[in-house]
């Protein structure tokens, strides 16, 4: 295997210009093995992609809210560059995925896909689901956002009627697992197809999200074996494989995980919670 100096794009938000918590060590790491790295906005239109070799969405958190125009920028101006493949990115924007490895065998929560928020019946969704409390969750989101917690299936009900999703299209209600609120949410990270490290976020006080915006915390776990096993699963049911990846997983009441996110597009690594990540990384990102 041979190692090159690969002009990296390190692609952020413009609302994060300075990237986020793992930016500055992953800079750091790049430049260590003499890699030049930039720190550049997606939606900037001054950037001239065809400098770089290898582009990595590392922080364009803002890329849900302005879908049409992110999917046709990977589109036009950087998908044979891109570090995780293009296709593979696709597929995990429609949270509709989670049926998709649900039917090829991997443990998800229940879930029902409601096409037609507008005309959702109470009675069906409990046949389905039990009477609550359920999840309700647009297909196309990010960060914990457009996602709510309701009592009931009636609540939905009246939720969806009544447009409570501020976007059209299809969304995904859940039963929704209490060991969310006990012991969180793991997230396994997946460098170069190999387990680099798990956390695990646990959200404050009378929260469901984990996310940090909601209040939540990240802890480091200890690597454990059956948590390997899970996510070798889930990572040899995708359509493609990743160079980097984030598996979102929590407990059932049996110890059963449960899938809750595959992570392909610009995920979290947490690469500040795992033992030599940084550099583990930027090998992955500066070598052919």
């Amino acid at each position: 295997m041979s190692m090159s100096v690969r002009p990296v794009a390190v692609v952020t938000a413009s609302r994060l210009p300075r990237g986020m918590e793992d930016t500055e060590g992953l800079l750091a790491a790049l430049a260590a093995r003499g890699a030049r790295a930039d720190l550049v906005v997606w939606s900037d239109p001054e950037v001239a992609w065809e400098d770089y070799d290898r582009v990595l969405l590392h922080a364009p958190w803002d890329y849900s809210e302005h879908l049409a125009a992110f999917e046709n920028w990977l589109a036009l101006e950087v998908g044979g560059r891109l570090v995780n493949p293009l296709p593979l990115m696709r597929w995990n924007t429609d949270k509709r995925y989670l049926c998709e490895l649900g039917a090829r065998g991997i443990p998800v929560p229940a879930t029902v896909v409601i096409t037609e928020p507008a005309r959702v019946r109470a009675d069906e969704l409990a046949a389905e689901l039990g009477i609550g409390p359920l999840v309700v969750k647009s297909t196309v989101g990010a960060g914990g956002r457009r996602t709510w917690l309701l009592e009931s299936a009636g609540a939905v009900q009246e939720f969806l009627r009544q447009g409570g999703v501020p976007v059209p299209g299809p969304v995904l209600v859940q039963e929704y697992v209490p060991s969310v609120r006990d012991q969180g949410e793991y997230s396994a990270i997946q460098l170069g197809g190999r387990l680099s490290h798990v956390v695990r976020k646990v959200p404050a006080a009378g929260e469901f999200r984990v996310q940090h915006h909601f209040g939540g915390t990240v802890l480091t776990e200890r690597v454990q074996p059956w948590m390997e096993d899970f996510v070798t699963k889930v990572a040899d049911s995708l359509p493609q494989q990743p160079s980097y990846a984030r598996i979102d997983f929590v407990t059932s009441e049996r110890n059963v995980p449960l899938l809750m996110e595959v992570e392909v597009i610009e995920p979290d690594l947490f690469l500040r919670h795992g033992d030599g990540a940084y550099d583990t990384f930027a090998a992955l990102l500066t070598t052919s």
